[in-house]
Order: structure tokens, then sequence, then C-alpha cells
């Protein structure tokens, strides 16, 4: 057995007999191994997500519990192959010493940068980069592409009387303080807005709109999101501060096999919301896998779910009909109504 393997087993007995947490000299100090190379394989067992650690004095090192984000990002990747390479690049930002790295998804609308962003956030409590309650904070900058100002007051907060009217603020940075703020449509933001948040990135300290001699201080991983060319559309001076750019294939780009699976997945996912058993036929497959779908992944979960509730209405209304009995489940065996 393999050093590292053997650190790993002791760990899980010792979890078994309710001892959870542990420091390098302990286990070091049990099976009568160097501290340094115990220590190594730990912060080595910690980047590959199957232990997390505290900070402090020691650190101290247990089983990563929540096994379920980090499988969810594994199971991603193996459905999607397409995504491997992704999924490799967020762990590696989310885990990179100390504080993480910053992130650029990039992808047409529709690819799933948001689910992304949930399961890096998900997969960082898992590991122990972040304590289970640690926030996870969305902003689409497009929300407020008319009025710069509001939209600079709603990330960095705004102090009293900034402007007519303005009342003091938190800000979203300092929401997310501790955890993860997710900016999608980034390319909306300002140029002032990105000098702003390039220096939050250098050097973590940001002010409200309207402050002058007040530095205020937050830990926050960043994830922002893009539509566009970040080449066209985001300051180079911003761009140079976020060095893990991570490309999300749009549907036209994934294997047959990988659009089956996700057609496969959102049935099932729709089977257990309506709490229904469905009973989708080839020809319904087949018209999911081949239709041109241009808005992507969304599209294709937003179509699967107006062909079941299209099916579920038909079948209401025969029952409202005939008097039938209540039925567990109801079939697909077309879906041109979305299609034409």
């Amino acid at each position: 057995m393999k050093r590292v393997d053997l650190v790993y087993e002791t760990l899980r007995e010792w979890e078994r007999g309710g001892k959870r947490w542990v420091s390098a000299g302990e286990l070091s100090h049990a099976l009568g191994l160097d501290r340094a190379n115990v220590s190594r394989d730990l912060n080595r067992l910690w980047r590959e997500g199957k232990v997390q650690k505290q900070t402090g004095r020691p650190v101290r090192f247990a089983l990563a519990c929540g096994q379920k984000a980090a499988t969810q990002l594994d199971r991603l990747a193996q459905q999607q192959p397409s995504l491997a390479a992704a999924v490799e690049q967020g762990k590696a930002a989310v885990l990179y010493p100390p504080k993480g790295l910053p992130m650029l998804i990039v992808g047409e609308t529709g690819t799933g940068k948001s689910m992304f962003a949930e399961l890096l956030h998900e997969f960082a409590v898992a590991v122990g980069r972040f304590p289970p309650a640690a926030p996870f904070v969305t902003f689409n900058c497009a929300d407020y592409t008319n009025n710069p100002q509001l939209l600079l007051g709603q990330l960095f907060g705004i102090r009293k009387g900034a402007y007519t009217g303005a009342n003091e603020q938190k800000g979203l940075i300092e929401k997310a303080d501790g955890g993860i703020l997710f900016l999608d449509e980034v390319h909306r933001l300002p140029a002032e807005g990105q000098e702003m948040l390039f220096t939050f990135i250098d050097r973590g300290v940001y002010r409200r709109l309207g402050e002058t001699d007040v530095e205020r201080t937050a830990n926050v991983l960043l994830i922002c999101a893009t539509t566009e060319d970040p080449e066209s559309n985001l300051l180079k001076t911003f761009r140079r501060r976020i060095p893990m750019h991570i490309l999300l294939p749009p549907l036209e780009k994934r294997t047959l096999d990988e659009r089956c699976r996700l057609v496969m997945q959102f049935f099932q996912e729709e089977a257990v919301r309506l709490g229904k058993e469905i009973d989708v036929s080839a020809n319904a497959v087949r018209a999911f896998l081949f239709y041109p779908c241009p808005n992507n992944v969304g599209q294709l979960k937003a179509d699967i779910q107006l062909v079941c509730g299209q099916s579920l209405r038909r079948l209401r209304h025969r029952k409202e009909t005939s008097g039938a009995h209540s039925s567990h489940g109801f079939a697909l065996s077309s879906a041109k109504r979305v299609f034409t």
C-alpha cells in the first residue's frame, strides 16, 4: 500500500471510531512516518478533493464531507466528456492556494454557465475550501446595464448620501465575504466597474459608491461569465487579472451520446418533479436528438418541459371528458409540436 493510501485509510478508520479532525503530527506519530511526508500526502488528498482542512495551528484534516458535490462534477465530466477539461480547470482554480484563482466562464447562452458555477461552489464546500455555510451570491450585470451607477452600487455598496436620496447599502462583495460571487454577463459591467473590480482582485479591498476615505476588505472567490468574446468586450487590464478562462462548448459541439444523456436526464427530472412515470417513445427521443437547438442545453431542457406539459394537459383533458380514473403516468410519443 502506498503511503498516501495508508494515510487516507487511517483517516477513514479514525472517523469510524469517532475521531474526525486530525493534524499531520498526530497521524505521523501514530503511523511512525515523517511528519513532512504525511503533511505532503494530506495536502495532495485535499487537492484531489478527498479530504478537507481547517486552517489554524495546527492545520487539521478530515475526510471530505458532502462528497456529493465532488461527485457531481466528476459525474458531469463522465457523462459530458466535452466538459472534462472545464471541470479540471474549475477544480484547479478552486484549490489553487491560498485563496483560489478568479475564473471567467465563456459560453453561448444556455450552455450551463450558472449551473457550472454552482457546482464549483458545492465542490469548494465539499473539499473544505469553504465552510458549509459559505455564501454563493449571484448577480446578472445585464439587469442594470442602463443604470451604471446603480449597477456599481449593487456590486460594491452605497454610502449614505452618495447621490440624491441614496441610503446606506451593503454591496454583493460584502454579502459574498467568505464565499463565491458569481457575476453573469460581466461584459455589461462598465469600464469604471471593471477597474474597481480588478483593484479588489489585486488587493482584496474596495470602496462603497461615494466613499473616498474608507477601504473595506473581503475574502471572495470571483467567478465571472460572459457570452461575448472577452478580447473584444472586457478591458485588457481586467482580463489579465482573471488567469483561468473556462470554455463551455455549445450543444452542437457535443457528441450525440452526450446529447442523448441530457435528454434522458431531463425526462427523468420531469418525472420526479411531476410525480408521474413518463413513457417516451423512440420517435420522441430521436426528435430531441436531431432538431436544431440554437439556445443550447437551456432550450433543450425547456422544450422537454414544454412537451411534458402538453402531454399532461392532454391526459387531464381525456380524463375530464371520459371520467377515467387518475393515471400514474403518461406516454409521450411525439415531440413535433415543439418544432413546428
